[in-house]
């Protein structure tokens, strides 16, 4: 019996969680929520060519973070972080929840809190905000805008 609990315990620790059901969807939506997700998949393999897939070129990335009672603002190119995320030595993943997105013609927008966890520890939270453009028919996303927060996070996802 402890074996069978134990089991069933480390598989709902494996599994994904989602805060709550994701609203129903339109297909322009669906089709932007899955690239963003299908990019998350490749962040999380470290998987640069996956990444690069889902991003315009160029894509820019800005941070936010608080430090020191000042704001810190970064703004790479999106290339330089795929490269980034691609070299970390250590498994890395950014779960996503609380989804919104706005979709206005070619357009889109994806506001998301995430975690971002480095070797099974979160290193910090925020909100990712992406704005993603329908080129040729295909979803893809221009920009990402986070803020890193290394305090307030509340419990782990």
């Amino acid at each position: 019996m402890k074996a069978i609990l134990a089991t069933a315990l480390a598989l709902a620790a494996a599994a994904p969680l989602a805060a709550e059901p994701a609203p129903d969807r339109n297909s322009d939506e669906a089709a932007v929520i899955a690239t963003v997700e299908a990019f998350m998949r490749g962040l999380a393999a470290k998987d640069a060519a996956a990444m690069r897939a889902h991003v315009t070129e160029p894509g820019f990335v800005a941070k936010v973070e608080e430090r020191d009672g000042a704001d810190r603002v970064g703004l790479i190119p999106m290339a330089q972080l795929i490269a980034s995320v691609s070299s970390i030595p250590v498994p890395v993943s950014e779960p996503l929840r609380g989804e919104v997105v706005t979709v206005d013609g070619p357009v889109a927008t994806v506001r998301a809190d995430y975690d971002f966890i480095i070797d099974g520890k979160r290193s910090h939270c925020g909100v990712d905000i992406f704005t993603l453009m329908r080129i040729d028919g295909a979803w893809k996303i221009a920009t990402i805008t986070y803020s890193h927060l290394a305090t307030g996070c509340g419990a782990a996802q």
